[in-house]
């Protein structure tokens, strides 16, 4: 027997004898009550069973039929099988009076039953739609969590090749200007391409992640003729703290995309502990016209942040005169 029909017995036979109990309290409360909570012997035991039984077939009977044809919206077969519910009634009937000699009216038969009978049936009917509503509540959450995981996918799709563009440009560059840097630039972006196709997991090492922004930096630097003036400050323990990868990546990609390092440079602060991290990017801003996919990083982490973490984010973009800062803060709890 599925899991679920036996929750249904299980619930009825609770069901059987808390409706006895209440039809029984006026009994009870005189002191003469009708019910016996365990059987005397085992005929009374085997008398119960069958009463159990009978009346679960009222509430199982309408449950499978619901079960079966329900969701189709079928009504003609559920009808169909609700009229077996009085042939089962005919045939304790029988066995009741027609087999045991015992002389009861039809009638007076029925409606000793009646109120039991149609009280199970209600019983099913209602158990269905609570399991019925449960389920679909269920599947609903399961939609959503596979929309929001297709979406993830898909926001972290975008930045892999927004980054390899800009890198092959960038390594175009150096190979159309015969620079002996093009090998190193070609090499460092073999690592940051096995790290964006391998490291795959839902999150990474905080530490993998700034061990991969310190590569890219790396890469960028072999654009300039000249040293240009980064610093990456990392204060607190990076030890158990993990976040979405490619998370951080957008701010320092726009920084260098963006930005004047020319005359302002770059500035990274990260802070971290167990419970929160904080990361603070700034960098003086560039006169030059954003390109039509410039804006695709920050919307892209604002997404993400939304749907990793709801109202355990503080995401703030400051854009001066001057310079262009973030401020992005993750609870960890």
């Amino acid at each position: 027997m599925e899991k679920r029909q036996l929750l249904l017995l299980g619930s009825f036979v609770a069901f059987y004898y808390l409706i006895h109990i209440v039809y029984d309290m006026p009994y009870l409360v005189h002191g003469n009550p009708r019910f016996d909570w365990v059987p005397a012997n085992g005929r009374e035991w085997l008398a119960r069973v069958w009463d159990i039984g009978f009346f679960f077939l009222f509430a199982f009977i309408p449950y499978r039929a619901l079960c079966r044809w329900w969701p189709q919206k079928q009504m003609a077969p559920i009808g169909l099988l609700l009229l077996s519910l009085p042939v089962i009634f005919l045939l304790r009937y029988w066995l009741e009076h027609g087999s045991t000699g015992r002389n009861i009216r039809l009638r007076t038969f029925f409606l000793d039953h009646l109120f039991y009978m149609l009280i199970s049936l209600v019983f099913g009917v209602i158990f269905y739609f609570i399991r019925w509503s449960r389920y679909k509540e269920l599947q609903q959450k399961d939609l959503e969590i596979q929309n929001r995981q297709s979406e993830l996918s898909f926001l972290r799709s975008q930045i892999n090749p927004h980054f390899l563009f800009n890198s092959l440009n960038n390594i175009y560059s150096l190979v159309y200007q015969g620079s002996e840097q093009a090998l190193t630039a070609i090499a460092g972006l073999s690592d940051l391409l096995r790290y964006m196709l391998y490291d795959a997991a839902e999150k990474v090492p905080l530490a993998t992640e700034m061990d991969y922004i310190r590569k890219y930096i790396g890469l960028q630097q072999l654009r300039f003729d000249h040293p240009v003036a980064v610093e990456v400050k990392v204060e607190g323990k990076m030890e158990g703290v993990a976040i979405p990868p490619l998370l951080l990546i957008p701010f320092v990609e726009n920084a260098f995309k963006h930005g004047d390092l020319d005359r302002g440079g770059l500035s990274i602060y990260l802070q971290s502990s167990a419970q929160k991290t904080f990361f603070y990017c700034t960098n003086r801003k560039g006169s030059q016209q954003k390109d039509p996919g410039g804006g695709i990083g920050l919307e892209n982490v604002k997404r993400r942040l939304s749907l990793l973490y709801p109202g355990k984010h503080v995401f703030l973009v400051e854009e001066g005169p001057v310079n262009f800062s973030i401020n992005l803060e993750l609870r960890h709890d």
